[in-house]
């Protein structure tokens, strides 16, 4: 990454006409320099106002830095130069999505005619969410657990305490708290996350306790397919996990079915091992939980 930016940085010196401030912008976004990217696109933006693409750039930039209206403003300017233009109606349909408006992210999505993207993908999501929704407003009161008990071999009924779990079908609208039952503090997250980088269960709060699931989501995006590259380059086989202690927290996270990717993180005081320990807990639900939504 570093030496990416290093070399749009030396093209766009040489020529600071050019278009690569776009590219250049994104990378900044990407290596998490927002500041920086922000000013190259503002002022490459002065230079090219009317390039739909860079307008995408824009609203990516301020979505980073939590501005979602200014986020919306860029990609309705996308729109408006370029009508066609996928990603302004992806991004358009996830500050939707954050807001709670399902209907309007669902006719956004629904009106794009590429279906790439990533599009077709948050359009399912979005589609998901209203049914799910729907359905709980129907249901005033969900299905419980029921408890099935298993015959010893002496003939008697086992203990309660040994009885078999057996689950409805599960409430999509619940995801959210997939993993909770695994989770053994408030300092710990778990989020699962699709191939496109859309939530599919659990959850991810920062350090004040908001909940940035959407925004970690759409920057695992790919990280799967990064890390399945490196390995072959390196002659290791297949990736099972990857943890990476920072200065505020421990983040662990390996592949999950269906393309799908887990993370989990603790305070940067929780045990490495212990860390280890709720990732294999998450998966074993996440395994389960797909198997039986998908």
């Amino acid at each position: 990454m570093a030496d990416e930016i290093r070399r749009l940085s030396d093209d766009l010196a040489r020529d600071p006409s050019s278009l690569v401030f776009m590219p250049l912008a994104d990378a900044l976004r990407r290596a998490g320099q927002l500041d920086i990217a922000l000013r190259v696109a503002l002022r490459g933006l002065d230079r090219h106002p009317y390039i739909a693409d860079a307008h995408d750039v824009l609203a990516r930039i301020h979505a980073d830095r939590g501005d979602l209206e200014r986020a919306a403003d860029e990609w309705e300017m996308a729109l408006r130069l370029d009508p066609s233009h996928p990603q302004a109606s992806l991004g358009l349909g996830f500050i939707d999505f954050r807001r709670g408006d399902l209907e309007s992210a669902e006719r956004r999505l629904s009106s794009a005619t590429d279906p790439d993207h990533g599009v077709a993908s948050a359009l399912a999501h979005v589609r998901s969410a209203l049914a799910a929704r729907s359905t709980s407003a129907a249901v005033a009161v969900e299905e419980p657990p029921v408890v099935v008990a298993k015959p010893e071999t002496r003939g008697r009924l086992t203990p309660v305490a040994t009885a078999v779990v057996e689950y409805p079908a599960p409430d999509v609208s619940r995801a959210r708290e997939l993993f909770t039952p695994v989770l053994e503090g408030a300092d710990q997250t778990a989020l699962l996350v699709d191939a496109d980088g859309l939530v599919l269960a659990g959850s991810y709060r920062d350090a004040a306790g908001q909940d940035v699931s959407e925004i970690v989501a759409a920057e695992l995006a790919g990280v799967s397919g990064e890390a399945e590259r490196a390995m072959r380059h390196l002659g290791l086989g297949a990736w099972t996990s990857l943890l990476v202690e920072a200065d505020a927290a421990v983040l662990a996270m390996t592949p999950a079915p269906v393309g799908s990717l887990l993370v989990v993180a603790a305070s940067k005081q929780t045990p490495v091992g212990l860390v280890r320990l709720l990732l294999d807990r998450a998966l074993t639900r996440a395994r389960d939980w797909l198997a039986r939504v998908s």
